[in-house]
């Protein structure tokens, strides 16, 4: 991969979107046996809450027909998403209290430092493709299906959806190393720091914390990807099987996979 690809990415990823939050096309990419995941499929997301009319009219001049929500109850409630009932458009989200407990014990706790942080964002991502596991299964059900163009998205769009775009990668043959790229980009297309601190500085949230803390939250570091891809090889032995054990997608189901979103 040249270092002039690379620099193209952002601009071609990005979607021209008012309110869209690190919102990006995965087409384009690589796979180890030559081919290519076909552009304008499958989209990552962070909140969907800020997009306006103008922003849906495009998606949906896209056909798009598909959206999981990853964000908890707690994020929805508080950043809700204004079209969960257009006809022809299935959005999936489920009820769920919090992802990172232990960091976010750690916080409130008010004895948060940067060590401890990234220590806590490190076990947080070896248990996402666990913890996560009911909205990663309903993606790949949409993909099995081939109900695409759909976007998948949590908060930032950098955790879990960074979680659910390395697994979707991963089980179409991108190289590992071009995994850890897409991951990375976050760094490059938003200011995750400007939108996410400046919320009520309730007790535990980003807004109270050093800035060591909230940089180790904050920034999509290329270890934490690495260690939920880690935890998927050591408890199932490749992504193949976490697929297979997990996410219930079967041999046959991930090659017309492959073959549906891959050029």
């Amino acid at each position: 991969m040249t270092d002039s690809m690379t620099q193209d990415w952002p601009r071609e990823r990005v979607l021209p979107l008012e309110g869209g939050r690190n919102f990006r096309d995965l087409g384009g990419y690589p796979t180890a046996d030559g081919r290519t995941v076909k552009w304008g499929l499958i989209f990552r997301s962070g909140s969907p809450s800020k997009l306006t009319q103008a922003d849906w009219d495009h998606l949906c001049a896209r056909g798009v027909k598909a959206l999981c929500d990853f964000r908890s109850s707690r994020e929805r409630e508080a950043e809700p998403f204004a079209w969960t009932e257009c006809e022809g458009f299935s959005y999936w989200a489920r009820d769920y209290e919090t992802s990172f407990a232990e960091l976010r014990e750690t916080m409130r706790s008010g004895f948060a430092t940067g060590e401890a942080a990234r220590a806590g964002m490190m076990a947080g991502y070896r248990e996402l493709p666990f913890d996560q596991a009911p909205g990663y299964r309903q993606l790949f059900a949409h993909l099995k299906a081939q109900e695409v163009p759909l976007i998948f998205n949590c908060s930032a769009g950098k955790d879990r959806a960074g979680t659910a775009a390395a697994l979707v990668l991963s089980a179409l043959g991108v190289p590992r190393d071009v995994v850890m790229q897409d991951f990375t980009l976050t760094n490059e297309v938003v200011d995750l720091h400007r939108i996410l601190t400046g919320r009520a500085k309730a007790a535990g949230t980003l807004s109270t914390q050093p800035v060591d803390v909230s940089a180790a939250i904050l920034t999509a570091d290329p270890d934490y990807i690495s260690a939920a891809l880690a935890s998927i090889d050591e408890r199932h032995g490749s992504i193949e099987g976490y697929l297979r054990d997990v996410l219930d997608v079967k041999e046959a189901e991930l090659q017309a996979m492959r073959d549906a979103l891959l050029d």
